[in-house]
């Protein structure tokens, strides 16, 4: 009877392990589902221009300064409703979008680089978080350096389409971004992206005249693709950053030339 009471025990504690384990499955695809779901309602705020046709004529009654003028310049620049986006979050800074990938989000900052890591773009507590940047960087990114942050999750959401830089034919297709703030638009063009220890100084901000150049120069050292875009010592350089698992603490980072 002891050893059927002890049996009773385990098979009650696993049937328990199970439940929680269950329950813990549940509310992360929940989670998951619910970033999604805020994510796609407030992309309604952004309308992406379709590619245009080749073969299509030009519209001759249009006014000249709506056509796609192909000599002129071959970005096609999302439209970003910042004011409805701004009676959402006031704290929204911009928008980035990488075409052909999963990331087209907002781009916050608060007061700290704590909050949106487990807070929505709605201010909804979510382990999906909100991409958002460097709380010491100027909201407009007029420093020389700034530092945006995102989760690597694993339904490909937030950043996690990052660690496909790892590969050089990747690059070769994703050389550029876009980034949308209400000031202007910029395109970053990315030079380097490597695995970073959180003790690296890929999340320095302040340098010296003499610093920067080393800096950004190692990072080309350390990149992961190669590439022929390289920065001069006059440009602001974005860099986009999420976790990475090559070894405890590990992080990716990618970093471009705003221009």
């Amino acid at each position: 009877m002891k050893h059927k009471g002890v049996y009773m025990i385990i098979i009650a504690m696993f049937i328990g392990l199970i439940g929680f384990s269950g329950w813990k499955i549940w509310q992360l695809q929940k989670e998951y589902k619910d970033g999604a779901d805020l994510y796609d309602e407030v992309s309604q705020f952004v309308v992406i221009p379709p590619e245009p046709s080749e073969s299509k004529e030009p519209d001759n009654s249009a006014p000249i300064e709506t056509q796609y003028d192909e000599t002129a310049s071959d970005i096609l620049w999302p439209e970003i409703d910042f004011n409805a986006l701004r009676e959402i979050n006031s704290d929204i800074v911009g928008w980035i979008y990488i075409e052909g990938t999963e990331i087209n989000y907002p781009i916050v900052q608060g007061e700290d680089n704590s909050y949106y890591l487990k807070h929505l773009f709605s201010g909804e507590w979510n382990s999906s978080g909100c991409l958002f940047l460097d709380s010491r960087n100027a909201l407009d990114f007029s420093d020389i350096h700034s530092v945006i942050y995102g989760h690597h999750m694993k339904n490909g959401s937030m950043f996690s389409g990052l660690d496909n830089y790892k590969r050089q034919d990747y690059y070769d297709e994703h050389q550029n971004a876009l980034l949308l703030t209400p000031d202007g638009n910029y395109q970053i063009t990315f030079f380097a992206g490597y695995v970073a220890s959180v003790e690296d100084d890929a999340w320095k901000l302040g340098f010296r005249s003499d610093e920067f150049e080393n800096w950004y120069s190692r990072a080309i050292e350390k990149s992961c693709f190669q590439s022929d875009t390289v920065p001069a010592v006059t440009d602001r350089i974005i860099t986009l950053s999420t976790c990475s698992y090559e070894f405890n603490n590990a992080r990716f980072v990618v970093l471009g030339i705003l221009q």
